[in-house]
């Protein structure tokens, strides 16, 4: 298993050490661990529920590079 160094918030760190205190988790990582499963299933349930884009998503960068281009007028002549 990788570690990591994750900064919290100091209510974020409070929430994690109490939840560990309580008893409802053995450890922070287990804490940390539930925390991400359910961010996890909550992003999964929202892409499967989510409505169609009318944009294709891989065009979205390239039109917004494409606009913050300048125009070939705008360039000096060399």
């Amino acid at each position: 298993m990788a570690n990591r160094i994750v900064n919290l918030t100091p209510d974020l760190y409070d929430f994690v050490q109490s939840e560990v205190e309580s008893g409802h988790y053995e450890n922070v990582t287990e804490v940390v661990q539930a925390a991400l499963s359910a961010l996890h299933r909550e992003e999964t349930t929202f892409l499967a529920t989510r409505p169609p884009s009318s944009i294709a998503e891989g065009d979205v960068f390239r039109k917004l590079w494409e606009a913050s281009q300048p125009s070939q007028s705008l360039q000096p002549r060399r």
